[in-house]
């Protein structure tokens, strides 16, 4: 499955950055005219009447046909980001004359060659996928996603698809990545004269969002009803539309899918701009004349070059006004349900599975700023508990920047919202019986597969254990039970904003997440899918080691 790997691989290209927030996406199978488009879609004539056709605010589009489900792939939701629009706010598309053919996906935004065929600067395009069925008026929930991809990669190729089959409609989005999504520069804020500084692609999803709400009721969906649904850096930009005022009223739920949402994930405006005026600098734009025009002049190939820095969303005052984490402890944030979780094997995607044991207190202090002491850290995880070194350091890890983040980010939510936690394990991959060499386990990203119910696509999966490629018949049927279930739950919260419906399903009805003494989450597996209570932060050492009242420099 195409999508999947490209997911998967923009995880493995941007590994250092991925463990602050990045990874990979969910799979797609748009099937039709699901290659990558370099160019914009075409317009052509078509019946406006037609079953796959719905008439959108800048003119008449035509999706394709795929059996239970229709695609509307490529739709401009901005004009192109390019020459005097580079590194400003999202402005309106143009109207069109005629049909647009929706049957190819838009470029993907400009990131380094691999994870994408194609990648261009004009890349706002937003794919929507309903049911077959699904006609103006029908008022049906809204499932919004946004990829992953470590905010240098990824595009809407990577959307959930699938879920259309059950009754939602689906929409996933390309925004500005890297340096065009994220440089701060004074001279830019000056320049667009609207006070935000360094947030593009925080305004692409935006503006993305603004358009579906003009739009998707064409689509059979409702406006009312949108869920917010970010994995890894997309849960991380989630966070932050959770916490900007531009962002309210525009989506009714939230699910946040290994983001952990850490401070460091919202840089303040003294650290973008420091990472700004360096990339300025190395592009021979500082102290010029014109720097504004310096910058928009330069190649797309010399912006992209630009390695080394960590580009982020910018806590601007205008934007993002506060830290998220901050903002969710204050009650100042978008108040809506969410569902905030991720996998038991968060950091094995993120390490160097061949490092040697001499190393192995060096990578773990490398998770603590400067100055504090690790011995605390290096007691928690000894060596001669794990197969080799580097499931060591993926175990510290996944840890310390995914899974007591999402605790965090859990605790602080349910004091002002409802809050659904989960962790996602597979036990044939989680607890291999002798290991003794370094394995992925449930990594980040793999429960996308079962949330979306295409485990039969597993084996795709770049970092699926192959010993388990082709498991016995009642593992198999146990998988596919879980992901039955997993589905069900994100369709009654994208429909009601509750995981568990009328509460007549198979699986356990899933509490919300309480106060320090109950914080009740799932735990999503097999056999069974069983309810813990403080087990997950027992197990992942975040009241003991890497929680905010211990170790508030990570939270």
């Amino acid at each position: 499955m195409k999508n999947i790997r490209l997911g998967l691989l923009a995880s493995a290209v941007a590994t250092c950055l991925s463990a602050c927030g990045g990874g990979e996406s969910v799979p797609a199978t748009a099937s039709a005219g699901s290659a990558q488009s370099s160019n914009p879609p075409a317009s052509t004539p078509a019946e406006p009447h037609a079953s796959n056709a719905a008439m959108t605010t800048e003119g008449p589009v035509m999706g394709v046909d795929n059996a239970d489900t229709i695609a509307f792939l490529g739709i401009p939701y901005a004009k192109p980001p390019v020459k005097d629009l580079r590194w400003a706010p999202p402005q309106p598309p143009v109207a069109r004359e005629g049909t647009l053919k929706a049957s190819a996906f838009g470029s993907a935004c400009t990131q380094a060659p691999g994870a994408e065929a194609t990648s261009s600067e004009d890349c706002l395009y937003l794919n929507v996928w309903k049911p077959a069925n699904a006609k103006p008026g029908d008022r049906l929930p809204v499932i919004f996603y946004i990829h992953g991809g470590a905010f240098v990669l990824g595009s809407g190729a990577m959307g959930p698809s699938p879920l259309a089959r059950r009754g939602v409609i689906v929409v996933s989005i390309n925004y500005r990545l890297g340096a065009f999504g994220y440089l701060a520069n004074k001279a830019l804020q000056l320049a667009n004269r609207d006070g935000s500084l360094g947030n593009f692609a925080i305004m692409d999803q935006l503006a993305a969002l603004g358009w579906v709400q003009r739009n998707i009721e064409a689509f059979g969906g409702n406006p009312g009803n949108i869920t917010l649904w970010g994995t890894s850096a997309g849960a991380t930009q989630s966070f932050s539309l959770m916490q900007s005022p531009k962002a309210k009223g525009l989506f009714q739920r939230a699910v946040m899918q290994s983001g952990g949402g850490a401070e460091y994930s919202n840089p303040s405006i003294a650290s973008s701009l420091a990472v700004g005026d360096t990339a300025v600098s190395n592009w021979g734009c500082a102290g010029v004349a014109e720097p504004v025009a310096c910058l928009r002049a330069l190649p797309a190939s010399a912006v992209l070059g630009q390695g080394g820095l960590k580009w982020r969303p910018t806590v601007d005052s205008q934007i993002i006004t506060q830290v998220p984490a901050r903002a969710f402890e204050s009650g100042n944030f978008n108040q809506v349900p969410v569902m905030i979780g991720g996998v038991f094997d968060e950091g094995t995607l993120f390490v160097d599975s061949s490092l040697v044991a001499a190393y192995y207190p060096l990578y773990l202090r490398g998770l603590a700023p400067a100055g504090y002491d690790t011995t605390a850290i290096e007691a928690a995880y000894p060596i001669g508990n794990y197969a080799v070194p580097a499931q060591g350091v993926a175990r510290a890890m996944g840890d310390a920047m995914y899974a007591c983040g999402n605790s965090a980010r859990r605790g602080a939510l349910s004091r002002w919202v409802p809050v659904y936690g989960w962790e996602f394990t597979d036990p044939q991959l989680s607890f291999p019986s002798d290991p003794k060499s370094f394995y992925y386990g449930s990594a980040h990203g793999i429960d996308s597969y079962y949330w979306t119910g295409t485990v039969d696509d597993l084996p795709t999966y770049p970092y699926f254990d192959q010993r388990a490629a082709a498991p016995d018949p009642a593992t198999t049927a146990k998988r596919k039970a879980l992901s039955q279930q997993m589905v069900s739950y994100l369709i009654n919260f994208a429909t009601n904003g509750d995981p568990n419906g009328a509460g007549d399903g198979p699986g356990p009805r899933w509490p919300t997440f309480g106060d320090p003494a109950d914080r009740a989450m799932l735990d999503l597996g097999y056999p069974a899918i069983t309810v813990t209570r403080n087990t997950f932060e027992q197990a992942h050492r975040c009241d003991t080691l890497w929680g905010p009242g211990v170790f508030p420099a990570m939270y």
